[in-house]
């Protein structure tokens, strides 16, 4: 599913599905769930909790406990169109769910009974929001959000990575995508500038803060500050949205003559006077402070022209911004690069393939130029570098390296070495392995791995 362009949600019955109602690899961007068609109760997503879904017999591990205890979909409809709030009602057990995940798993067999779990739950979601006819946008949203809050809690967490998780997230699952981590915080942007009409939904994205998630800004510097800023702003439009108190407690109370009669207060004369007298000494006195104020500075001024000490006013100096767009267009148009400065911070990726060979943590001597006009830049502004490294998923098989996570953390380290060899103070550059934890394409096909494998130049300036 696609929320970020203009035919966002024009037709949604377009989608194909095989007979068991499961995603293919060739169909991923054509099917009910990443089209956001609704997924109606038709038994085939809530497979009995009792059955043996991996085959392992009489002497299998009882894992129903791992299983969202859920009632059934009738009752939750009933229990949802009910509620003040149907929409936060309906998604609480997914919100409790992300709260709840277990720190550690003893068994990697329980990780696919927890997914699967998960997936009948968003599925349940889906249905309970179409029988109460929530608006298809809202619900499309919200499945969104938390697809990719859960993936991001799991993927923090050893069982997450061990499990193999990311290659099959709830969000590819869901919405055919990869990149939640940049694409939540469009969406609260865009939902912002209609507050009335996505309240509840604004509401719940704010809960999925307040549960930890971090996207894009686990990696940035500050990005704790501007997590806060952005929770503030939720919180601002969420108070400025809400129904003002009645102006009448009682609206229908009878109002009788006598309350409508303007009660008026009587003072004497000689206080009214006295009050009088008291503001305008007391103004007078403010009026005199001011003036000698004033006069001592202007005296001063006049004093220091005597004896040549002008005094010059420090002017204010506009901040620099970074112009990289301009002076990369040539390798940004073959595709070496692609620059963001519409942020707050200046966004710098860099194609893995074209910069290092494979395996390889050595920057190619033909990519010197590019770096060496990025960090006279960064130079310029006087800015903070964050450098983070990125694989795919594909096991490493040479010994020099123990996993992607060190293989990447050594190919960001030896783009801050170079920055360092250009004039960039060692203080001012922080290095990071994400090995492949952050994604922005699938895995399953080589154009997909392509993008993953990537360099991303974080320049904080401002």
């Amino acid at each position: 599913m696609n929320l970020f362009n203009d035919n966002y949600g024009d037709d949604p019955d377009q989608a194909k599905k095989g007979s068991d109602g499961a995603l293919t690899d060739n169909q991923e961007e054509q099917t009910p769930q990443s089209m956001g068609a609704f997924l109606h109760d038709d038994g085939s997503f809530f497979a009995p909790l009792d059955s043996d879904p991996l085959g392992m017999g009489a002497e299998a591990i009882d894992y129903r406990d791992l299983a969202i205890k859920s009632e059934s979909i009738q009752a939750r409809i009933q229990r949802v169109s009910r509620a003040e709030d149907p929409l936060l009602e309906a998604v609480q057990p997914l919100l409790r769910a992300l709260s709840e995940l277990p720190d550690q798993v003893s068994d990697l067999k329980q990780v696919e009974i927890l997914k699967k779990s998960l997936k009948n739950e968003i599925a349940t979601f889906t249905a309970v929001c179409d029988a109460v006819s929530i608006a298809w946008q809202k619900m499309a949203i919200i499945r969104y959000a938390i697809c990719t809050a859960i993936d991001e809690s799991v993927h923090s967490k050893a069982w997450g990575l061990a499990s193999g998780w990311s290659q099959s997230n709830l969000l590819n699952h869901f919405e055919g995508d990869n990149d939640g981590g940049n694409k939540f915080f469009l969406l609260i942007g865009r939902l912002s500038m209609n507050p009335q009409e996505y309240t509840d939904v604004l509401d719940i994205l704010s809960r999925i803060l307040g549960l930890g998630f971090e996207g894009r800004y686990s990696i940035i510097e500050n990005g704790d500050r501007q997590l806060n800023k952005i929770r503030q702003r939720l919180l601002s439009l969420q108070q400025s949205t809400r129904d003002s108190v009645p102006a009448a407690l009682s609206p229908n109370a009878t109002v009788t003559q006598d309350d409508n009669e303007v009660r008026r207060v009587y003072l004497p004369v000689r206080i009214s006077m006295i009050i009088s007298g008291f503001i305008l000494i007391s103004l007078f006195a403010l009026f005199k402070y001011w003036l000698v104020v004033d006069l001592g500075e202007f005296n001063d001024r006049v004093a220091s022209l005597k004896r040549g000490e002008l005094k010059h006013t420090q002017l204010a100096i506009a901040v620099p911004r970074m112009r990289l767009a301009i002076l990369l267009k040539d390798e940004i148009a073959k595709g070496l690069v692609t620059v963001d400065e519409t942020g707050p911070q200046s966004i710098v990726t860099f194609r893995g393939d074209a910069m290092f060979l494979s395996g390889r943590m050595e920057v190619k001597p033909e990519m010197d130029s590019i770096l060496v006009r990025v960090a006279d830049e960064v130079k310029r502004v006087d800015g903070k570098v964050v450098i983070a490294g990125h694989t795919d998923s594909v096991p490493i098989g040479r010994a020099k390296f123990a996993s992607n996570e060190e293989l990447s953390l050594k190919r960001a380290e030896s783009v801050g070495q170079f920055f360092v060899r250009t004039g960039i103070l060692p203080q001012n550059i922080q290095t990071k392995g994400m090995g492949a934890s952050q994604p922005v394409s699938s895995n399953k096909d080589e154009q997909g791995r392509a993008l993953n494998r990537r360099v991303e130049v974080y320049v904080t300036y401002l």
